[in-house]
């Protein structure tokens, strides 16, 4: 069957704002716990970044599953805006050398090197290399990167996410405002101005 390439989530599904992205890789022989590795070292990247900026590429979440006694790889992430942009901006937040770090244990990584030539090389692409073009090129070259990924992907036959309706921002609004009414409930000054009539649903739904 073929998948819908949607502006939204490009071959993936969509729930609510949030889209998935599955793709598939062959692991090289013998490369197993090298790309074990590498992908360790790929979510510590992402931890090492700024969260607003992580949050503002789209990310929801991302993993990566050895499996098939170690020669299949995948790849699954979500992510909250459009396809496009949120492929673009997952390069120029991380930095294509943190995604060829893992990818190059693949055998679809000759397809990609030949991407990343065509590109520029790495330095193009290399977030690390401080090129003052690195953004320009990296806009002008992703569209082969996403039609490599998207041949790789499969389309979930099935999507659920039971916070599909929010957005990573309001998600951490949503905590930031719980936390600062937490505080103000704990302060014994506050009693005085809580007991007013208008922050009866405020209260309840804090007790709840």
């Amino acid at each position: 069957m073929t998948s819908t390439i949607t502006k939204k989530a490009g071959k993936g599904r969509t729930d609510g704002v949030v889209s998935e992205l599955a793709a598939y890789f062959h692991v090289k022989p013998g490369h197993e716990e090298e790309l074990r590795a590498a992908c360790r070292r790929f979510v510590e990247e992402l931890r090492r970044q700024d969260p607003a900026q992580t949050i503002k590429t789209g990310l929801r979440d991302t993993r990566h599953v050895v499996f098939d006694e170690g020669k299949r790889l995948l790849w699954a992430t979500t992510f909250e805006t459009e396809w496009d942009p949120y492929v673009d901006d997952a390069i120029l937040t991380v930095g294509f050398e943190h995604f060829a770090d893992w990818m190059q244990h693949t055998t679809e990584w000759d397809v990609l090197f030949a991407w990343v030539e065509e590109a520029g090389g790495m330095d193009a692409l290399s977030k690390s290399s401080n090129n003052p073009d690195f953004e320009d090129n990296v806009r002008k070259s992703t569209a082969g990167l996403k039609k490599i990924l998207q041949d790789a992907q499969s389309q979930a036959a099935a999507y659920f996410n039971p916070l599909g309706p929010l957005t990573m921002p309001q998600v951490v609004k949503a905590q930031q405002i719980d936390a600062a009414f937490q505080e103000v409930l704990d302060d014994p000054a506050a009693e005085e101005a809580l007991s007013h009539p208008a922050l009866k649903p405020l209260l309840a739904q804090a007790a709840s």
